[in-house]
């Protein structure tokens, strides 16, 4: 299980900041990275040891966000969702124990945000009415 946690630096992450970083790194190629490969990506930033790098692709496969393969002597990892597939995952999740243990706070919060004006507040009433008759 995941878990979200709110960030100054960002809106919220499921991921720590090196994490984050490899994903995005591993979402951005068209093929299977390796270690060497991502570790090279990294060291333009800042420095990280090779087996700092290694270590944390594993984890991120244990945690089924990577698949991982051999191939030959090395290691090459792969994502396993999207980059959209695991936000819109991160959204189900975080939304799902919101509505399960804080309902009427969250949609009391939503309604403030989101219909603020006349036409927002329509499109919201819209939406209703159609779940409404999805429903019946």
């Amino acid at each position: 299980m995941r878990v979200f946690r709110l960030s100054k630096r960002r809106a919220g992450t499921v991921l720590g900041p090196l994490e984050d970083e490899i994903m995005e790194i591993v979402w951005s190629e068209s093929e299977p990275v390796s270690v060497a490969t991502v570790h090279r990506a990294l060291a333009r930033k800042r420095k990280l040891a090779y087996s700092t790098v290694k270590a944390v692709l594993t984890n991120l496969a244990r945690k089924g966000l990577l698949r991982k393969r051999s191939e030959g002597r090395s290691n090459v990892f792969s994502p396993v969702q999207t980059r959209e597939e695991f936000r819109k995952g991160v959204v189900e999740e975080v939304v799902g124990s919101l509505v399960k243990d804080y309902r009427n706070p969250l949609l009391a919060h939503l309604v403030e945000r989101v219909a603020r004006d006349r036409a927002s507040l329509d499109e919201l009433e819209r939406l209703i009415a159609e779940r409404r008759r999805r429903l019946s």
